[in-house]
Formats: structure tokens, sequence, C-alpha cells
């Protein structure tokens, strides 16, 4: 018997509804509260079902990838699946570069779209979801049976949020959310928290104890294990550094960011360690900076919920488990055991360098970002990036309480990200500040999302650090001796497109206009644009 049987072996069947009935009642079930999305034909049944509830809210995202990246906003924060609503054929298409992010970065979606009728008819917006989507999603569903909606919609959100999390797309057809369908309740999931072996744990804590020059490297899989790492950290006293999806981890402890983007001191330094745990990282190329030495001489271990398949880096010791649970087990052992860790002390006084220069007037991208913060710390804030210059400089800057608090598309780098993961972010955390960190080049991926800050009332402060051109690119033409080329920018009147919004906007040309600025906007409860003219 197959898991379709046997789950349908559970159910109970309660009452009859369209399709569409029945998928909202079992988002519902599920506890989904938001639901970002863009509304077409096929799938108006479903919206029709949204009129008739309270218990869920519609955000209209201006376009699907502005939906998709809010949705990864709001499950970030929240700590829940994200939910997208979108049509057939360009509407399906336009989630693609958001659904790639999300399922790159490991955070929780499910995508609904419509499915073509009879796929390959050549019909009016054709499209083959699951062909089209199944190599860059965690799974694909095609919901053409009206019996199955509930058993699928479960599914879907089940898969999303087990670890490794990701996107799960149901590709469900019109004649399915039309059709009467019954609904049925199912026994909720069981989790199950995936233990490592013993003998790894006491190998691995060997190994550490017995090293002189140790080192924490913390990646994105360590979302929502911030508590383990810093209390394993407090007990091994082992230095830690972080990749850009692990910002929040452990900024209290953190000596900063390595890999392509990172501190250069630490990205020379942490080659002379003599033993790595590294703690839900893939080591992708953006970690090890195209460097055939990274870690050469370093014995690493690696714990994370899949292999890693890195050819940048050897694992002597590899750990298959949930992070979070892994790290409870050391920590059991440490504490049981009594386990001290002498680790040298010129070891972590060499790591402990601090490059970050102290704020001048010089009216550049660091420099405005390192008064932000001051001015903005006490909030505790929600921080979204774009991807850039200014997104590296906000890692640097920025001290974050929680990976929950700073936003950033990490392994994918998807510009435009920025702008509706923090619209996301506000829906989830709506007593917070949250902040839109962009560049001028980022910021115009996505911009149509300012009418979603207008028409709900979304007070973010967005922050563009605009200096007329793709830096990032500008100087890596620069430092290759390449033409710059191409890489200058036209842009609009960023403060007169807010207006055009009814947002209230501000051109920030030097540090006293920033200032005072700073000073005015976070009592203000509604939107607010700083178009930021740096010189570099």
């Amino acid at each position: 018997m197959d898991t379709l049987e046997k789950t349908k072996n559970r159910e109970i069947s309660i009452q009859q509804h369209t399709g569409a009935g029945v998928l909202v009642e079992t988002l519902i079930e599920n506890g989904v509260d938001t639901v970002f999305g863009y509304p077409g034909t096929p799938i108006l049944s479903i919206y029709d079902e949204l009129s008739k509830t309270d218990r869920i809210k519609h955000i209209l995202s201006r376009h699907e990838q502005g939906a998709i990246h809010s949705a990864e906003g709001y499950a970030r924060v929240s700590g829940k699946c994200g939910v997208v609503l979108a049509t057939s054929g360009p509407g399906f298409t336009n989630t693609i570069t958001g659904i790639v992010n999300a399922n790159t970065d490991g955070t929780p979606l499910v995508v609904i779209t419509a499915q073509s009728e009879s796929v390959g008819k050549n019909g009016f917006q054709d499209i083959d979801v699951n062909n089209i989507i199944q190599t860059c999603s965690k799974k694909v569903f095609i919901l053409d049976k009206p019996d199955e909606v509930a058993y699928t919609i479960n599914m879907a959100i089940n898969e999303a949020l087990k670890l490794p999390s990701g996107v799960v797309v149901v590709g469900v057809t019109k004649s399915v959310l039309e059709s009467q369908s019954e609904q049925k309740t199912y026994r909720k999931r069981h989790e199950i928290k995936v233990e490592a072996p013993h003998s790894c744990v006491l190998r691995a804590l060997g190994m550490l104890k017995n090293a002189n020059k140790p080192l924490i490297i913390a990646g994105g899989g360590c979302f929502g294990s911030e508590n383990e790492v810093r209390e394993f950290q407090r007990l091994t006293h082992i230095p830690v550094v972080n990749t850009l999806m692990a910002k929040g981890v452990a900024d209290d402890v953190s000596l900063g960011l390595i890999g392509f983007n990172g501190v250069d001191y630490l990205n020379e330094m942490i080659n002379d360690s003599d033993v790595v745990i590294a703690l839900g990282t893939r080591f992708s190329e953006r970690t090890t900076g195209y460097k055939e030495n990274f870690l050469q001489n370093s014995k690493i271990i690696s714990i994370n919920i899949y292999q890693n398949m890195s050819a940048n880096v050897s694992i002597e010791e590899e750990i298959l488990g949930e992070l979070k649970v892994v790290l409870q087990q050391m920590i059991g052992v440490i504490k049981a055991k009594n386990i001290l860790f002498d680790i040298k002390y010129d070891w972590i006084e060499q790591l402990s360098q601090n490059d970050i220069s102290s704020v001048t007037e010089d009216f550049t991208t660091e420099n405005v970002l390192k008064v932000i913060y001051e001015y903005t710390k006490k909030y505790n804030p929600v921080i979204a990036t774009d991807v850039g210059e200014h997104q590296i400089y906000a890692n640097k800057v920025f001290k974050v309480s929680s990976t929950a608090n700073f936003l950033t598309s990490g392994g994918f780098g998807a510009m435009g990200y920025g702008l509706p993961s923090a619209i996301g972010a506000y829906i989830a955390k709506p007593n917070s500040l949250v902040m839109n960190i962009s560049g001028d080049g980022s910021f115009q991926m996505n911009l149509q999302e300012l009418g979603v800050c207008a028409e709900y009332n979304i007070p973010l402060k967005m922050m563009i650090i605009n200096n007329s051109s793709l830096e990032m690119i500008k100087h890596q033409q620069e430092n290759n001796n390449y033409s710059v080329y191409q890489s200058s920018l036209i842009n609009p009147d960023f403060v007169k497109l807010a207006s055009a919004y009814g947002i209230l906007g501000y051109t920030i040309t030097n540090m006293s206009e920033l200032k005072t600025a700073l000073k005015e906007i976070f009592t203000y409860k509604k939107a607010v644009l700083l178009d930021i003219k740096v010189s570099g």
C-alpha cells in the first residue's frame, strides 16, 4: 500500500466543498494567516473563497516575483511557512527567480499556481509546471484530482517545513478548484528529530578538545539554532566566524564575515586553524572565495542535515543530522563529562583584530551605514538588504540579535529581494522597525512594490544607497582591468517616485542631512524613503 492510500485510510470526511474551498480551509487548518499573490482567471475560485473568510489576509503584490520575496521575508521572520498564489503562464514563470532564491536559502514556501488542463496542447498560457520547476524547487505536486486537494496541501506544507526546508510548488487545474471535493482532516505529522550517532559526537568533541587553533564556521543552516550555537560557543570558547546567510546567528561573539566578500584578514587567518567545525554550511565558492588552499591544512567537522557535496573542501568528520539537535547532543556531553577546552590565547587574539575603520565625514556607503546603525540599534530593527556593495557593508556594520533580524539573498544573489522581503517581514512583525537597505540598481528591480506599502500602510523605512552605478560590478571591472562599461545608471528621482505613491521621501547629499532625517523619520508612522546620494 503506497503512502497516499495509507494516508487516505486515516481520513475523516466532514463536508462537501469545491476544491478551492477545501484548499482554503486546509490552509487555515495549518495555521496559515497570510497569503501573498496576484489573481488570474484560473485561480479566481480561490480568491472567491478567500473573500469569505477573515482568517487569512491576502496581500496583493504588484509582481509575482515580489510576492515570492514578500513570502520569504514573512517566513524568515515568523518562522512559519510562507504561501504564494500565482495564476497560469506568465503568472507562474514570474515566480521562478523567487522560487530558486527561497529554495537555495532554505526558506519554507508553498507556491500554489494554476496548471494547464491539457499540458502540451499549445493552449492559452499552456505551461508544464512540473518540468519547468522540478530542478529548482524541493518538490512539485500536480493536483488534478478533486478528492486529493486537502491531502496535497497538507503534504506540501509539511514538506516545505521539513528539514532541509525549501519551496514546494503545487500546480492545480481550474476544473479541480471548481469541482466538488470532499474536505478531510488528517492526523498531524509528528516531527522527527534527526539525531547523530553518539560515537560521531564523541569523535568530534575529541578532535576539538585536542585542537590548538579550533574554529567555528556558522552557516545558513544555523537558522533557528541561535541559542544552541551561542551555548556551544560559551562552553567551548572556540572563535566564531560566519557566512553571509548566518548573519545574526551569533553577532555578539562572531568575529565577522568570511568568504568572497568577507573580512580580508579573517580569510587569511582562518587558514591557520587546525580543526574547524562547520555548522550548517555547504562551503560554496562564496565562502571559500575561489581559493584552492581554503582550510587546506584543517581537519573539518561538518554538521548538516544533508551530505556536504562541496568540491572545495575535504571533510574529516561528517555528521548528518538536525543541527539544533546535534548541538544539543554535544552540549549535553560537554556538561555531563565536564569537558574543558584549552585554546591558545594568542590564536583568539590573532583572530580578534578589527579592520572596520571609524566613521569619518566622507559620504561613503560604509560611513552612511555606520551612522544609520548608530541611530537605529536601540530599536532592534529587522534589516532587509538587496544585493550589492551595500549588502556586504550592511553585514559588516550592523549587529543584529538573530537571523530573523537580517534578511538577505545569499545563495542566489537575487537583486530586487530587499523591498518585497521587508514588506513580508513587517506583515509578520508589525510592531518592529523594519528597514530596507538597497542600492539604486537593486531597488529598481521591484520598485513597483511601493504600491503595496501605500495600499496596506506599511511603514517601512527605505534607505537607497545611490551612487548612480552598479557599484560592485564597477569595482570588479576596475580590479580586473576591464573596461568600466555599462555599469553606470541614469536613475529616476526616487523622492518624486515615492511621492507618486503618496510616500514621504528625502534627498540626502551629506552627513548633516542624513543625521537630521534620521532624527525625524522613526517617529513617523508611515513609509519613508531616503535617496542617499553617496560618493562611493
